[in-house]
C-alpha cells in the first residue's frame, strides 16, 4: 500500500530522517544499521522507508550530500554577512562548527567510509573541482592569499577532519581546545 504523505509531511519525515541519521551512524556504525532502526526511529514502517530511499546507502549517501549542501548554503549566508570578506576569527568558528555537527568521519570508521567511498566514489571529483572551489571560497574571505595557500590549507584542514574523526575515547573539553588550535594554524595559510 503506498505511503501518501503531504508536502509538509514528507518534508518533516525528511528532517526527522536527517537528524536521526547522524545519530544512528554513530550509534551502530554502517555494517550494522538496519533500515527498521532508520524506519522507526523517525516512526514509520520498515515498507515506508523505501518511498523516500532505495536502500540504507542511498540513505547515507544523501545524508552526506545534504551535510554539504547545509555547508555551502551557511557559508554563503556568511559570505553575505561580511560582505568585504569573511574574517579570520568567524572562518575559524564555521570550521569549528562544520567538523562539530554531521561529520561523517566521526559516525563512520574509515572501513566503513572506504566502502562507501569505493562503492559510490565520494571523493572522485574533489581534485576535478578544488581550483574552482578555491576560487570561489578565496573571494568570500577577508585575504589576499593565492589559490596555492588555499590549496595547502585544503590540504591541512581535511587531515584535521579526519585525524578527529573517532574522539569518543578523548577529553571533549581538551578535544575541541585542540580542534580550534589546530584550525586556527591552518586558517593562518589563508589570512
Amino acid at each position: 500500500m503506498p505511503a501518501n504523505f503531504t508536502k509538509e509531511e514528507r518534508d518533516i519525515l525528511l528532517e526527522k530522517f536527517y537528524k536521526e541519521g547522524y545519530i544512528l551512524l554513530k550509534k551502530f556504525g554502517y555494517k550494522k544499521l538496519k533500515i527498521v532502526d532508520i524506519a522507526s526511529s523517525v516512526g514509520i514502517g520498515t515498507g515506508t522507508f523505501y518511498h523516500f530511499f532505495k536502500s540504507k546507502d542511498a540513505f547515507i549517501i544523501w545524508l552526506i550530500k545534504k551535510r554539504k549542501y547545509e555547508t555551502r548554503e551557511q557559508f554563503l549566508a556568511l559570505s553575505k554577512e561580511y560582505p568585504t570578506g569573511i574574517p579570520m576569527e568567524v572562518f575559524e568558528q564555521f570550521l569549528f562548527d562544520t567538523i562539530s555537527y554531521n561529520n561523517i568521519y566521526r559516525c563512520l570508521t574509515q572501513d566503513d567510509y572506504n566502502i562507501l567511498q569505493k562503492k559510490y566514489g565520494l571523493l572522485d571529483n574533489r581534485n576535478e573541482k578544488i581550483e574552482e572551489t578555491a576560487t570561489f571560497m578565496m573571494r568570500k574571505l577577508a585575504t589576499t592569499k593565492s589559490i596555492n595557500d588555499f590549496l595547502l590549507f585544503s590540504e591541512a584542514y581535511t587531515i584535521i577532519i579526519i585525524g578527529t574523526s573517532d574522539l569518543n575515547k578523548l577529553n571533549p573539553e581538551l578535544t575541541d581546545t585542540a580542534v580550534k588550535q589546530l584550525i586556527h594554524s591552518v586558517c593562518q595559510f589563508l589570512y
